[in-house]
């Protein structure tokens, strides 16, 4: 018999910018069981990720703590120097605290959390692609398979190689390479879903986390799904042209953010649209076979879903692609969707701040237990539920580096309702007053009619510092050896 508990569904995009959702407000991209989903539940307009990179946002996601006290500040990569990061010891997660009460939990897909092909906590690692999510090549199901297929894979060894033949270079957008019956993220899924119908008739319940790449670049998605969008029907960015970022890329030493500074027309910046949103589309028709599992299966009805991403894009938002050594809403505020158990009966547009550290005390106290002293988030349960009564005085996205052993960019963002102070150590300090100016096209630091504003967000954020033990401006660094060990792959030819 199944368990009158609660199952736990989260299921993390990458690289999504907020804006990508037609329940949301955006008009023409098809993303019908995303709405659907947000139909029944609460659609997050405010949600905030605590990192524009991978590795942070995701283990600030999954261990409820922020990077700066988790220690996973910056991008693991499976080469010299940036290894050096690993899955924090001793860390927490989500699937530790929820093993704790009596659930059965399971990983599926995209990791980057630096433990090989070890999911500490989780019973289960379903499906593992990538040279840095395994130990050694047999691991990797998708090398495994395109091995049989007879295609050579290259780069991460992840599968979402593009098809070269159609591939345009210069907006980096194009379909890929494997089918769909052959793409990593529908394998992944495909052992999702399976495992989803294995749960049924257990006692116990389950945690599922399954996590896609999409509709990360290179820019598209396998066939049938690239093609899906027109570039002619693409709206274009009204910051598109802003010169900041570009800037921003002079004053800041960040060579990620320099290498990005957009270049393209209005017909490149819809081709790239287009097919971004081609790979959204993609990743709600996974969503979609996952709700289909759980509704087959009589367990919809007992399972708390919840969609994000791990973090946006700047899609040449602000002049600018990627998401480095920025703190625009752009990067920082992420798609959110939660739906109970039993449904709200309604959509509820959510205005409040929340952050994705709030997940882990949320899920927790949901499931019946109780959220540990050393979690950082809030509890959003009552949000959950409909509510609207605020949950913080505001919340922080913060920036250390691309990847460890990369150059330094130190950044930390205090967002409240209305405003946005963005903190550096360059001098590149910004201010926006996000109620009149929500595209932040005005920074306002300077300005001596806002000096008031500036003050109070600054003290806002110091407070958050307090509270959660954050030594800012002073910032982890890597060692000597790490630097060592990173030079020493530089200067192989």
């Amino acid at each position: 018999m199944a368990s009158s508990r609660p199952n736990v569904v989260l299921f993390v995009s990458d690289r999504q910018h907020a804006d990508t959702i037609h329940a949301g407000g955006t008009a023409g991209i098809a993303t019908p069981h995303l709405d659907r989903l947000a139909s029944d539940g609460v659609l997050f307009q405010r949600a905030y990720t605590t990192s524009p990179i991978c590795s942070p946002a995701r283990m600030a996601l999954l261990s409820g703590r922020y990077p700066h006290d988790n220690g996973m500040v910056a991008n693991h990569q499976q080469r010299p120097g940036s290894d050096r990061l690993r899955y924090p010891a001793g860390g927490t997660n989500l699937a530790e605290y929820l093993g704790a009460l009596g659930y059965i939990s399971a990983y599926s897909g995209k990791w980057h959390l630096g433990s090989g092909i070890t999911r500490p906590g989780f019973d289960a690692v379903l499906g593992a692609g990538s040279d840095y999510d395994v130990d050694t090549p047999a691991q990797n199901d998708i090398l495994r398979l395109t091995d049989r297929l007879g295609i050579t894979i290259g780069g991460k060894q992840t599968g979402y190689d593009v098809d070269r033949a159609r591939f345009d270079r210069a907006t980096n957008a194009g379909p890929q390479l494997l089918p769909l019956a052959h793409h990593p993220s529908h394998l992944f899924m495909d052992r999702a879903t399976a495992w989803v119908r294995q749960r049924a008739s257990d006692p116990e319940p389950f945690l599922l986390v399954y996590s896609c790449r999409e509709p990360h670049p290179p820019f598209g998605a396998p066939e049938p799904f690239h093609g899906r969008h027109r570039p002619a029907d693409m709206p274009l960015s009204p910051t598109r042209r802003d010169p900041a970022g570009a800037a921003w890329a002079a004053q800041r030493s960040d060579p990620f953010l320099q290498r990005n500074v957009s270049t393209l027309t209005d017909e490149q910046l819809q081709v790239v649209r287009a097919a971004y949103w081609d790979a959204v589309s993609y990743v709600d028709h996974l969503v979609g076979r996952l709700m289909t599992a759980l509704l087959d299966t009589d367990q919809w009805e007992n399972t708390l879903f919840i969609y994000t991403s791990d973090h946006g894009e700047m899609l040449g938002h602000h002049g600018i692609f990627g998401q480095y050594a920025v703190l625009y809403d752009d990067v920082i505020r992420i798609p959110l969707i939660a739906r109970p158990p039993g449904g709200l009966g309604r959509m509820h547009h959510c205005d409040q701040v929340v952050s994705h550290v709030d997940l882990v005390p949320t899920i927790v106290r949901w499931c019946g237990g109780e959220p540990p002293a050393d979690v950082q988030g809030a509890d959003a349960g009552e949000l959950l539920r409909g509510g609207a009564a605020p949950i913080h005085d505001g919340v922080v996205g913060s920036y250390h580096s691309a990847n460890w052993t990369d150059p330094i960019t130190p950044m930390r963002a205090w967002v409240t309702e209305e405003w946005k102070y963005v903190a550096t150590l360059d001098g590149t300090d910004e201010l926006y007053d996000l109620a009149a100016d929500p595209l932040e096209t005005t920074n306002l630091v300077a300005e001596p009619a806002h000096r008031d504003t500036l003050t109070a967000m600054q003290r806002g954020l110091q407070a958050w510092q307090r509270d959660t033990g954050d030594t800012w401006p002073e910032v982890v660094r890597p060692s000597p050896e790490d630097q060592a060990r990173r030079q020493q792959e530089d200067r192989v030819p």
